[in-house]
């Protein structure tokens, strides 16, 4: 392979992954996007709750049910024979916050203020409400619904929900006062579908958006799970897909109910190194780039080409060819010994969190990042040998980059008082005593303005967070330590860390 060509597989792989390592590009979103064995749980009528931890592919996933024909490319033939009755599945947007979808509900900072000093009975009449709305706008056109909305709801509540959906002042104590009617409305037409053998799932993601203050986040989602667990199991018809946080849904301040009664509701998304490799080779296949598919097709039974639902090209299911493929980009060891690891481990093991979770957007940047990296260091192409296109160094340096995004992605979104505590730490080794951490999580540390943002009241509290979110772990000897995927971010140093390569 002569330089060109690697120069310009080198470009595909870069611009493969969009900003995010989402599918941000509609059109290219089925091409992008790798149905997981385990999606075959969003057939289940039952699965209404969908957790992952951050860049897990829950928007993607979202949007795949809300905007391309729901289930279609998500099920294989096998699940599609045996859920049958999805056929006629619809998927309506029950909340988003971004984009031109959210304009249909109320915004963040309307639901900031509205949200203080409620209690739980009020945020579900915010619920019921927002139900009602989208369904009352979705069948808008069907004179029967129309007919029994109008009856149990009565012309003032049904014009608000429809014209006005969302100005929470229009209806909410309309829904408050008229609860009963709205579940009246609920149960007649979730009979009317059930005749039509329709079956409706309201779709609700983005909900770390819902508000701006962090507590008050866990009002409405703890009301929200509430409601539909109660409703899941009551409606035939209408049913639910909730997309959540795992760090929000396994925090301390959500108290919902335990997780042994959630097992049969719950899809908890989860990637391993294979998942990775497949999806990463996926968006490498349809990037549009024949020269690039050559080269992956040089991996025996690495690709095959999925004609039938718009997927593209699909990679293969066992781990042997992608092992193979990774020698070949890479090489088999990250150094010129085995001393520095298997190639195909590497960037797994080191993007992972303290959790030992794994997501397709570090993972795909990774490699993104450093086919940038080659591309501004030509003679590094030139000394490549055979069909290598990346240097075990490039890799390395990239996950200094990708850390850095991972931690500005925590500190732009919600968890704005991160930046204090990344300031406080910046130059520290690791490991480090659990006593010294602790001094730097300090409550009076930060300004007196920026307390109300902290999960917690006291040191031991914004540890269980740090610890949920899986940026920091415990070692059995009692120290904090922190994964690599947040340690170049947060600035911190360990002895024997990544060297970056010459620039």
């Amino acid at each position: 392979m002569d330089r060109q060509d690697k120069y310009e597989i080198l470009q595909y792989i870069a611009d493969c992954v969009p900003e995010n390592a989402s599918g941000e590009n509609e059109e290219r979103l089925l091409q992008n996007f790798l149905p997981l064995r385990s999606y075959n749980k969003l057939a289940d009528a039952k699965t209404f709750l969908i957790t992952g931890g951050r860049g897990a592919g829950k928007t993607e996933l979202f949007r795949i049910l809300t905007s391309h024909d729901g289930l279609n490319h998500i099920l294989s033939k096998n699940d599609k024979k045996r859920y049958t009755q999805l056929i006629n599945s619809e998927f309506l947007i029950g909340y988003i916050a971004t984009g031109e979808g959210s304009k249909a509900f109320p915004a963040p900072n309307i639901c900031s203020r509205w949200v203080k000093n409620k209690e739980p009975e009020d945020v579900s009449a915010f619920w019921t409400g927002l139900l009602c709305s989208v369904l009352l706008k979705r069948f808008a056109d069907d004179m029967e619904i129309h007919h029994i909305a109008i009856n149990n709801l009565g012309t003032e509540l049904y014009t608000a929900l429809t014209e006005k959906g969302s100005e929470i002042s229009a209806w909410w104590s309309l829904v408050y006062a008229h609860e009963e009617q709205c579940e009246s409305f609920f149960n007649i037409l979730d009979n009317v579908l059930n005749k039509r053998n329709i079956c409706i799932f309201l779709t609700y993601d983005e909900l770390d958006r819902i508000c701006s203050n962090y507590k008050d986040l866990f009002v409405f989602i703890r009301s929200l799970l509430n409601f539909w667990f109660s409703h899941n199991n009551r409606f035939t018809n209408i049913k639910a897909k909730i997309f959540l946080r795992s760090d929000l849904y396994n925090a301390k301040a959500l108290q919902f109910v335990d997780s042994s009664k959630m097992r049969a509701y719950h899809l908890e998304l989860k990637w391993n190194a294979l998942s990775l490799y497949r999806v990463l080779v996926k968006r490498m296949a349809n990037s549009g780039s024949s020269l690039l598919i050559q080269y992956l097709k040089e991996i025996p039974e690495l690709l095959s080409f999925e004609s039938e639902n718009q997927l593209g090209y699909m990679p293969c299911d066992s781990e042997e060819p992608f092992h193979l493929l990774i020698e070949k980009m890479i090489g088999k060891y990250m150094g010129k010994t085995p001393k520095r690891g298997l190639s195909y481990s590497w960037v797994p093991n080191h993007i992972q969190d303290a959790n030992g979770e794994l997501a397709p957007r570090p993972f795909l940047k990774c490699f993104s990042f450093a086919a940038e990296d080659m591309l501004t260091h030509i003679d590094e192409i030139n000394r490549l040998e055979d069909s290598r296109l990346l240097l075990p160094g490039r890799l390395q340096s990239a996950l200094v980059k990708v850390s850095s995004d991972r931690v500005k992605e925590l500190t732009y979104e919600e968890y704005h008082w991160l930046q204090d505590l990344i300031d406080r730490l910046n130059g520290k080794n690791m490991l480090m005593d659990k006593n010294e951490f602790l001094s730097y999580l300090s409550p009076t540390l930060w300004p007196e303005e920026k307390r109300k943002e902290l999960p917690g009241k006291s040191s031991e509290e914004i540890l269980d967070t740090l610890l949920g979110l899986g940026i920091v772990m415990k070692t059995p000897d009692d120290r904090i330590n922190v994964p690599e995927i947040y340690l170049h971010g947060f600035g911190l140093k360990r002895k024997g860390g990544i060297k970056r390569p010459g620039k």
